[in-house]
């Protein structure tokens, strides 16, 4: 680890990383003086370095850098901005030995990077801690040699053979905690056209590098910031990217990020093109009101510092939090830390609840134990006709579902809720999706993990088997149950699986994560996590987690119902809410109910939310007080 700082634009070619080939002669640079941007690729070291110097001279700085090729021919690719900024130095065409004394000398003056030809570029910024590794016989190793500091990749090179690899990774402390993905080439290859279309699936992400072996193996990497416009290309010629610099600059487009890599005579180009190359800041935002303390503006001010230290902190762009009194709001303040081209958080917009969806199948099966529908010693499979496997499971109680003794532990057996693909393949090899009927037959033929009643396991599968109680006893889609006869005015909402529905939501449920597609099991089609890729189809999981709505609906909901257990209001009580791409809370105080709702579960750590909701929330209650 390194604790001076520096931007990492290194970049480097091993002698070892390919054959000897017959490098073409042409050379190529492109003027992009409308932006201030100097870009040129298939360039030797003495022209790289000739140029380096009279553009330094001329007041521009590398943005981008890529040496192909092998020692001592290595081909040099850059863009250049003219732009002020903190001091660098740069190194190319050099040997272990060279490069090695030049980065050790520029690191003790706080510099930081680069790799046998060597090339980088060190320069003096305001990094806390960095560190870069090469050698590698995985990329993954990087994650245990940097002393248990997060870090964000910021430049990378593959280079060896394809039957033996190298790996080199430049990274810096992730502060903020921004979101970034990035597929390495091991062993197996990756399939870059399919990331590639999962990765911008993913609401406001898009590739930030294109790194580019010399064999022409992609590994991309892709970040949720916004650099305006964007075009990303591969696989281009020489003729092809001078063509396209000159046609993306009529777009008001320059390139940001260049790659190039040779392949016996054969040289192509990655590059992205963007309006801008530095990402634009956040800006933060509060709005909704206060209207049931004594000092309204202070308790407003005094939770705002709170949620407004926590989510910079951790890199939450959207959160609300709601107090009610009795059932009616007495705060309704929504949170938003992120760019320009995101929502500001309104207090009535929807969020994905999680497991706080679970307040509502426990407030309906009461609606129904109310009606004598239903007891909580109602053995549940046989009311369903069901006949299990594990004859123990007759034993099941609707009062086991809601205590979550129903005899299935999801760290044993699995957790059914996010595995509706896998039991698609189970049942009818992956033909078509599985509903949660499906869910439940195939719960039937498996062993219980306990015997009800003798031990407890939070289950999702319990109360999503509650959900379908509800439904088989009344004849009524669970949803329509509860809008009919337990939401009353209240906005709840199912959150679609199918992405494509949320394309225009204001509420962006942020994950990095994708996984195969539930809905079409044999597809093999990868999707971001919210939207399947955790492995549930939400429209079967309601009873579960899959249900969205406001902080201040849930507030107001459990001023009458229990937030945990069923009946009234339970005092002391509270339900935890995560799920890939949500987190949630709710509790019932002696004083007021309140509930917190962020866009992600993806914050630096479990111990950052706890401090949260647990800690400076509450601390911040103790600050203020009511009317």
């Amino acid at each position: 680890m390194y604790t001076p700082s520096f931007m990492g634009l290194l970049t480097s070619c091993l002698s070892i990383c390919s054959v000897t080939f017959a490098f073409p002669t042409e050379r190529r640079v492109a003027n992009d003086s409308s932006a201030g941007v100097q870009t040129y690729f298939n360039l030797n070291g003495a022209a790289h370095g000739e140029r380096s110097k009279s553009l330094t001279a001329d007041g521009y700085r590398m943005i981008s850098l890529s040496a192909y090729g092998t020692a001592p021919n290595a081909n040099y690719a850059a863009v250049w901005v003219k732009r002020d900024g903190n001091p660098f130095e740069v190194v190319y065409d050099a040997d272990e030995s060279t490069y090695n004394s030049w980065f050790d000398s520029w690191k003790a003056k706080g510099y930081d990077r680069p790799v046998d030809v060597f090339a980088g570029v060190m320069e003096k910024a305001n990094v806390t801690n960095w560190a870069q590794l090469c050698g590698m016989k995985s990329p993954y190793a990087y994650d245990n040699a940097t002393d248990g500091i997060p870090m964000l990749v910021k430049d990378f090179r593959m280079y060896g053979t394809p039957g033996d690899r190298r790996y080199c990774i430049l990274g810096h402390e992730n502060v903020g905690n921004q979101l970034s993905t990035i597929f390495y080439t091991t062993n197996y290859s990756i399939n870059y056209a399919d990331i590639y279309s999962s990765e911008l699936a993913k609401r406001f992400w898009r590739p930030s590098r294109l790194f580019l072996s010399d064999d022409q193996v992609i590994t991309p990497q892709f970040v949720d910031t916004s650099v305006g416009k964007w075009v990303a290309l591969d696989g281009l010629t020489g003729a092809e990217l001078a063509a396209e610099i000159e046609s993306q600059k009529a777009e008001g487009l320059y390139p940001i990020d260049l790659h190039g890599g040779v392949s016996g005579a054969d040289v192509r180009f990655s590059v992205i093109f963007a309006e801008q190359d530095i990402p634009e800041t956040r800006k933060w935002s509060a709005t909704g009101s206060f209207t049931g303390f004594k000092d309204n503006d202070a308790a407003a001010a005094a939770f705002d510092s709170t949620m407004q230290t926590w989510m910079t902190k951790n890199g939450v762009r959207q959160a609300q939090i709601a107090i009610a009194l009795n059932g009616t709001a007495i705060a309704e303040r929504s949170y938003t830390w992120a760019e320009s081209n995101r929502a500001v958080v309104q207090p009535d917009d929807i969020f994905l609840l999680a497991s706080v969806s679970k307040i509502f199948v426990h407030a309906a099966v009461y609606n129904l134990i109310e009606a004598r529908k239903l007891n909580y010693s109602t053995p549940v499979y046989p009311l369903l006709g069901y006949k299990p496997v594990d004859e123990r499971a007759n034993e099941i109680t609707i009062d086991h579902l809601l205590r979550h003794t129903s005899g299935y532990n999801r760290g044993k057996s699995g957790d059914p809720g996010f595995m509706f693909r896998d039991i698609a393949f189970a049942l009818f090899n992956g033909t078509r999706a599985a509903t949660l009927r499906d869910v439940i037959e195939y719960q039937l033929t498996r062993t219980l993990d306990f015997a009800p009643g003798t031990d407890y396991s939070y289950s999702n599968y319990g109360t999503m088997l509650a959900s379908y109680v509800v439904s088989n006893v009344t004849g009524v889609p669970y949803l329509d149950f509860l809008k009919q006869n337990v939401l009353g005015d209240l906005d709840v909402r199912l959150y679609e699986t199918d992405g494509a529905k949320h394309v225009d939501d204001r509420i962006v449920q942020e994950s990095k994560y994708t996984g195969y597609d539930p809905v079409d099991p044999d597809a093999y089609r990868l999707v971001p996590g919210p939207y399947g890729g955790d492995g549930a189809i939400k429209e079967e999981c309601m009873g579960g987690f899959s249900l969205a709505a406001s902080a201040s609906t849930v507030a107001r909901f459990i001023g009458s119902h229990a937030v945990a257990g069923t009946g009234g209001r339970a005092v002391y009580s509270e339900r935890d809410g995560t799920v890939v791409g949500a987190r949630s809370f709710a509790s019932s105080r002696p004083d007021v109910d309140w509930a917190l709702t962020l866009n992600t579960r993806e914050y630096i750590s479990e111990a950052e939310f706890d401090d949260l909701r647990y800690w400076k929330i509450p601390f911040t209650f103790e600050d203020v007080q009511l009317a």
